[in-house]
């Protein structure tokens, strides 16, 4: 007798892919089969995720036939109270990392649980991010922490779960939201771990005892035959789906739009409409500046022009702000000398490098775009002469920038990076910050400065 094993990772609310998935495992899966998924199933750009923080999306999930998922760093930004309310969907969320604030457990979210198929009992854990790529601890706690969730040290207290459940179970399944260079230790120092399912870097990875599938466009499929001896692993292969109708998920997902669109849609109050342009100066990056230097007060703010799709126009509503700014990205605080800030700005003249794609961490937009400015800066793009509050920008001097994390991390502007540990993080994303400044006539008055200039003043 066998028992298949599917497996799905990352498809951060690519609805188009779990369609497909939903598909296969509808015509496939039989009683004694599992589907199980590495976490990162949300994305904070989908409106549907947004508008009831995920609920709805879960429902596709718990219609896939899902029998347990870990919790990926996605999930985990949606805050604690969320993910209690997640816990209720019916598909069993797990993570043996995860914490509160007072380092309690989070009701509804579990360790592991034990399934029972084909007479073999599999004990499922979950496992939450905590390492960087250069295994630094807990990494992503400055951002989970502001949703009211931390995170401890994962193989220790895996060793522990494996520990408490010893006897109880035939075989060990570990959904991992680590990363493949995390889940390749974690293997190596917990040889009692029979397969280890990954999530977080994306990879499209098969070897015996592990796979990860990309970001939800390969099905992973493993193979276990039951023997009188013992479980093995018969084969592990990725599947390539195909597009195919799916009338059961449509109806469903046209619920769940339904649902998104009078609950995000409702108009909100606005002064007036702002201009926008991706390769130049524009009203709408300039409000998002200098709502940046009222929210936190810092001797400039700077922001990539690539955080915003279109102009600002009406009607404006929560469902066209996470359309216009669909990047995950919060406004960031730290400190820059002179010349970093020079060679950025230097940088944003070049039209070609502004042209690029801007992929990085949190980033969810189509471009990186030029840098645009608080309206205490001025900038001559013919002699590259920078005045802050009037003043020539010192390059040994060392200022207070506000901006946000995907600038923070050097992504597209190198100069402007520096470490975590340097920056101050401020809860909500920008397009939050939009919402707030939405009836502020300052700043839209502002917005109307110009801070760059082609010619000499």
């Amino acid at each position: 007798m066998n028992v298949i094993i599917y497996h799905t990772n990352d498809f951060h609310s690519n609805f188009n892919n779990l369609k497909k998935v939903h598909a296969y495992i509808k015509a496939n899966k039989t009683a004694d089969d599992l589907y199980l998924d590495s976490g990162d199933y949300t994305d904070l750009s989908s409106i549907i995720v947004q508008a009831d923080s995920g609920k709805s999306a879960m429902q596709l999930m718990v219609d896939s036939q899902l029998d347990a998922m870990s919790l990926g760093n996605n999930e985990i930004d949606l805050g604690k109270e969320a993910l209690v309310e997640l816990a209720k969907s019916g598909v069993p969320l797990l993570s043996t990392n995860i914490r509160d604030l007072n380092h309690k457990n989070i009701d509804g979210i579990f360790s592991s649980l034990i399934l029972q198929r084909a007479g073999k009992r599999f004990l499922i854990v979950g496992l939450s991010p905590y390492y960087s790529k250069n295994f630094e601890h807990a990494s992503y706690d400055l951002f989970f922490m502001m949703g009211g969730v931390t995170t401890e040290e994962p193989i220790v207290l895996l060793k522990e779960e494996l520990e408490k459940q010893k006897g109880q179970f035939d075989y060990a399944i570990l959904l991992s939201h680590s990363g493949l260079f995390v889940d390749k230790v974690i293997l190596e120092k917990l040889p009692e771990i029979n397969l280890c399912l990954g999530g977080h870097t994306h990879d499209i990875a098969t070897f015996k005892g592990y796979s990860q599938s990309g970001q939800g466009e390969k099905l992973g499929k493993i193979t276990l035959e039951i023997t009188d001896t013992g479980i093995v692993e018969s084969e592990n292969i990725q599947i390539d789906l195909i597009e195919q109708s799916n009338e059961r998920f449509d109806t469903l997902y046209k619920e769940a739009e339904t649902t998104t669109t009078q609950i995000l849609s409702q108009p909100l109050p606005i002064i007036r409409e702002l201009a926008f342009d991706a390769l130049n100066e524009s009203e709408l990056i300039n409000f998002i500046c200098d709502a940046l230097m009222k929210e936190k007060k810092s001797d400039l703010a700077i922001m990539h022009t690539g955080i915003a799709e279109q102009a600002l126009i009406n009607p404006v509503s929560k469902k066209s702000l996470i359309e216009n700014f669909p990047s995950k990205l919060n406004p960031t605080q730290y400190q820059l000398s002179g010349k970093a800030i020079r060679e950025a700005i230097l940088l944003s003249f070049d039209v070609k490098h502004i042209k690029n794609s801007g992929k990085g961490p949190g980033f969810r937009g189509r471009i990186l775009g030029t840098l645009g400015f608080s309206q205490n800066v001025q900038v001559e793009k013919s002699t590259g002469q920078i005045t802050i509050d009037g003043y020539p920008l010192e390059d040994d001097q060392i200022y207070s920038v506000i901006t946000d994390d995907y600038l923070q991390r050097g992504s597209g502007y190198p100069s402007l990076k520096v470490g975590d540990h340097e920056a101050t993080f401020e809860p909500g994303f920008i397009r939050d910050l939009v919402e707030k400044y939405l009836l502020d006539e300052e700043i839209f008055a502002s917005s109307k400065v110009q801070r760059v200039f082609e010619e000499v003043l």
